[in-house]
């Protein structure tokens, strides 16, 4: 639940950053591996003009590399890993923060 939400708040390039990073990461060298259009379409929500934004934004900040070829295939960084491995979605869940409620004892719940 705390990923969803945490999820929707995050900046649309790094849910991307995020999906590119859930496709490579069980590679042996997850940063030479290259992904391709139609793996991020597969994987992500948005349709691939804002992919194609979100990885140009993401290569200004280091995190991809896009490899002009045909077809266009783009890789994540060891920036892009290292950024994605310290967002708090990333942590054990036992650092992650829970909500408890607490029974109000002044007021009678009753049907």
């Amino acid at each position: 639940m705390c990923k969803a939400i945490y999820l929707s708040t995050m900046d649309n390039r790094y849910s991307t950053l995020q999906v590119l990073y859930e496709i490579v990461k069980e590679a042996s060298h997850p940063a030479q591996y290259l992904c391709t259009p139609r793996e991020m379409i597969l994987h992500s929500t948005f349709d691939w003009a804002l992919i194609n934004k979100h990885l140009y934004l993401l290569q200004e900040d280091s995190m991809v590399l896009i490899k002009q070829s045909d077809p266009i295939s783009f890789s994540i960084t060891e920036k892009g890993i290292e950024y994605i491995q310290l967002l708090p979605v990333f942590q054990p869940k036992e650092i992650m923060p829970t909500l408890s409620f607490k029974q109000d004892e002044d007021k009678v719940c009753g049907l």
